[in-house]
């Protein structure tokens, strides 16, 4: 959510053309909409993003991992009240 927030911001404030005398020279696309950026604002939101794919990757396996292991809880419960049950 904060690189789309940042994202969002770079593409409203930076300039559509390069700006060497503020260092904005390197150029993103974001949203069909080229701005330029300097190279620490460049490696700041490269960063945020690789890490929140990774942050979601993680999150997901843990949420698969979780489920297959509850998934397994539930089903032996179920047994059981069946075998009582007979």
């Amino acid at each position: 959510m904060l690189s789309a927030v940042l994202s969002t911001h770079y593409m409203d404030t930076l300039p559509q053309s390069p700006d060497p005398e503020q260092a904005r020279v390197v150029p993103r696309n974001i949203n069909g909409n080229v701005v330029y950026q300097t190279e620490d604002e460049d490696l700041r939101l490269s960063l945020l993003e690789y890490s929140s794919v990774g942050i979601f990757v993680i999150g997901l396996s843990v949420g698969l991992v979780y489920l297959e292991k509850w998934g397994g809880y539930r089903a032996r419960e179920l047994e059981e009240e069946e075998a009582t049950e007979s």
